[in-house]
């Protein structure tokens, strides 16, 4: 009958466009659900399967050719877990469904705009609004009725494997098409599960978030490099979405950072110099800089006039030419801040809650419960119980009888007090960094520490950067709060920040976080590398394909703290990386760092050659090619959680998968430097050991526009050391093409090596060179 009326309407001279929409908005169809942009056209079986989603450019068919899935499923009666075990599971593994039951779709009825979704013989049933418009279909939840339900998968999509997954933004593509399954809304759990063969893309709602107004919006792209950014600036504009995309447009999102340990208005002007010196274009402050801690962020004694002294340092920075970052923890207290001590607030997460099973005084040292405290934390630091307005801290717990024993009342300057039997007695959600105890997500408390943090963001202000830290330190539902707490963060932030940093992000992180993370490379200086390899490398090149950029630091072992200070070739190294994906790094230190490393001009001016070669677009896309140490089949996304582990075991060459094997295979450096005619010319460079008893650092290199010539880049690894070279044809520059003296006395050559040197041989191989330099001596 409908079509009857549609070709009735015809008939009578209705145009078509009005005759098909009123076929739409009236017709309630018995068979496949077709759905089209300009770009892509989706077909969903009346069984409720997905049997087809076509790129219509060129008709090509990209669902998986396996057994289609149900677009849609529900999950009751068990709980989310995280696969990964540790301190760190909630972040390193995926989160999956565990217990209950789940019930796939069996069928799915149009009407107008409006899908109706059902799940076999059960009672339950999902509904959803679907928008069209020529760039994407929106699929909004309108509910769901039938019974309790956890969580419902209202789109999952079976792909077939294509050779880019953008993971983070949930962008699989080839070369010619890209399919985007987004959320539409905060509250949208979505998720890229990659097999072999295939690739799930789901869209999810769960019950203690909010099921009503979950979206998945379903992009289609043609040509997905070039265009997928535009198209995804339309369903940010549309779906009123942080400017995600504008800020990846951002050049300020290529810059690198100096984080200065420890500012003040005093000492500002010392770090600008250093920064400087090393081409970084933005100084990064912290809040440990200016206040006493995470909650209330109270000003320190460094800070005397507060706000009018944040202001100055600042104002500082940015009469310098320079750009500005904070650094802030938002979603937990310091121990020490007034959340937590001499009152602590209701408001502080509660990781479980206990009755106590009888009245207790204010001395007692047992604390008897009437549940079972088995897997309660014995970690130092976070055994901590709050009962009323006590604090109380225990030593070790019992579960015959069910008791924490060893109990320090009154702790953190609380007031201990009798109490009695019924009462709760909580176990904080004291942070893995025990330093603090993490918010409650489902109060104001976290809204509260967002106006005080926009406020300092205002008034010393504009900042041009802002890094999230600590975003995984929230509860569950994991996915939802790591973005949520953000977001009331970022959100208060007036101007936007162009640059947004975080140690962990989801999906909707996307929209504000326009750089991922940031690793803590501290590892021993003849780690560092290595380090580098097996980190930000293989994200670097798994974040490129989400459009994003990750931050190469933060470099830490710039001083003379045990195990020692890292040398201009480990900066090279990271700085010739973070070139190889377009990427910024970042370089942690204090003032005393930079007054004891004795090469620390030369770093730094490493570091400068590099950032002003990538800045200025000298560095070429066969130079960046031929810089990268990651395959595509090796990218992929290594979280900061699992640096120590992974680190440890490059160390120890055990445990290492086939992926960090083959990336550690690769020990290719390379030397960039200003050539005679003062352009940016890229060699790369090799190792010599044991020159000069091991008190001269040495690499190697050729050029190909002199291929008869070597070259040999050296520095004294502190203050300078008189050589004597078994060469009598050796030049020696500083800078690259500046003559130093040399004494030459027969077949010898004596000259003296302190900063970084070039040394020239014409008319020799690099073997000869070899030779040459294991027979140099130091002249005592």
């Amino acid at each position: 009958m409908n079509i009857l009326r549609f070709l009735e309407l015809l008939r009578r001279g209705a145009p078509l466009t009005f005759a098909a929409l009123l076929l739409f908005s009236v017709c309630e169809t018995g068979a496949a659900v077709v759905l089209e942009t300009d770009h892509l056209r989706l077909e969903i079986g009346e069984d409720a399967k997905v049997r087809s989603l076509v790129a219509k450019q060129d008709n090509t068919e990209y669902v998986a050719a396996d057994a289609p899935c149900p677009m849609a499923t529900v999950y009751r009666g068990g709980r989310s877990v995280p696969t990964a075990e540790g301190p760190h599971a909630a972040v390193i593994g995926r989160w999956v469904y565990k217990g209950g039951s789940h019930l796939d779709a069996t069928r799915v009825r149009q009407t107008g705009d409006k899908l109706t979704i059902e799940f076999g013989a059960s009672d339950v049933t999902a509904t959803c609004r679907v928008r069209r418009t020529s760039d994407y279909l929106a699929f909004e939840l309108m509910g769901v009725e039938g019974g309790p339900v956890d969580r419902i998968e209202f789109l999952r999509l079976g792909l077939r494997r294509l050779p880019m997954l953008g993971q983070w933004v949930n962008l699989a593509s080839d070369e010619r098409f890209g399919v985007c399954l987004c959320g539409g809304s905060i509250q949208t759990h979505i998720e890229m599960l990659p097999a072999e063969r295939r690739v799930d893309m789901v869209a999810a709602a769960e019950s203690a978030v909010g099921l009503r107004g979950a979206t998945a919006v379903l992009v289609g792209c043609r040509d997905p490099q070039a265009k997928f950014l535009d198209a995804m600036a339309t369903v940010e504009r549309d779906f009123h979405l942080p400017p995600g995309v504008a800020s990846r447009r951002s050049p300020l999102q290529r810059l690198s950072y100096l984080w200065a340990s420890r500012p003040d208005p005093q000492n500002i002007s010392e770090y600008i110099r250093w920064a400087k010196q090393g081409g970084f274009r933005m100084i990064l402050l912290s809040y440990t800089a200016f206040s006493k801690g995470a909650g209330h962020f109270e000003w320190n004694d460094r800070f005397p006039n507060g706000m009018a002294d944040l202001k100055r340092v600042t104002d500082a920075i940015r009469a310098a030419g320079l750009k500005t970052g904070l650094h802030i923890h938002y979603s937990k207290a310091s121990k020490k801040d007034a959340y937590v001590t001499p009152v602590p607030d209701d408001r502080l997460h509660v990781a479980r809650a206990f009755t106590l099973a009888g009245d207790v005084d204010a001395n007692a040292a047992i604390l008897s419960v009437r549940e079972d405290p088995a897997g309660c934390t014995l970690d130092k630091g976070r055994r901590l119980l709050k009962i009323g307005k006590e604090l109380v801290e225990y030593e070790r717990y019992s579960q015959a009888p069910f008791q924490f024993e060893g109990c320090r009342r009154g702790h953190q300057a609380t007031r201990a007090a009798s109490h009695g039997a019924g009462e709760t007695c909580a176990l904080l959600d004291v942070d893995t960094w025990p330093d603090f105890i993490r918010f409650d997500q489902n109060t104001d408390i976290q809204d509260e520490v967002a106006r005080r943090l926009a406020d300092i963001y205002r008034q010393t202000g504009p900042y041009d950067m802002v890094y999230f830290d600590g975003a995984e330190d929230v509860h569950e539902p994991f996915w939802y709060h790591v973005a949520s707490s953000q977001y009331r963060v970022f959100r208060l932030l007036d101007p936007p920040p162009p640059v947004c940093e975080t140690a962990h992000y989801t999906h909707f992180g996307w929209h504000m976080m326009s750089r991922a993370n940031a690793y803590d490379n501290v590892a021993s200086p003849d780690g560092m590398k290595d380090f580098c390899r097996l980190m930000p490398c293989p994200t670097a090149a798994a974040r490129a394909l989400d459009f994003s950029r990750i931050d190469f630091g933060w470099l830490g072992r710039f001083g003379r703290a045990k195990p020692g200070c890292a040398g201009p070739d480990i900066y090279e190294y990271v700085a010739s990386r973070a070139a190889a994906w377009d990427c910024p790094l970042s370089l942690h230190a204090a003032l005393e760092d930079f007054r004891t490393n004795p090469r620390a001009e030369d770093c730094l001016a490493v570091i400068k050659t590099w950032e002003d070669a990538r800045l200025g677009n000298h560095l070429s896309d066969a130079d960046r090619r031929l810089l990268r140490n990651v395959t595509p089949q090796d990218a992929h996304y290594v979280s900061c959680f699992e640096q120590r582990g992974i680190y440890q075991n490059s160390r120890d060459k055990r445990n290492l998968t086939a992926s960090q094997q083959r990336i550690l295979a690769d020990r290719r450096e390379h030397h960039l430097f200003v050539n005679e005619q003062g352009r940016h010319e890229l060699v790369e460079i090799e190792e010599l050991s044991d020159v000069a008893q091991g008190a001269i650092k040495a690499f190697v290199f050729r050029r190909a526009g002199k291929p008869d010539d070597t070259w040999v880049l050296v520095w004294a690894g502190e203050g300078e050391r008189r050589l004597r070279v078994p060469s009598a044809k050796l030049v020696a520059m500083r800078p690259f093409g500046t003559r130093l003296p040399c004494v030459s006395e027969g077949d010898s050559s004596e000259l003296v090596v302190g900063p970084r040197t070039y040394l020239f041989f014409a008319g020799a191989d690099v073997q000869q060179v070899r030779r040459v330099l294991r027979e140099t001596r130091l002249i005592r």
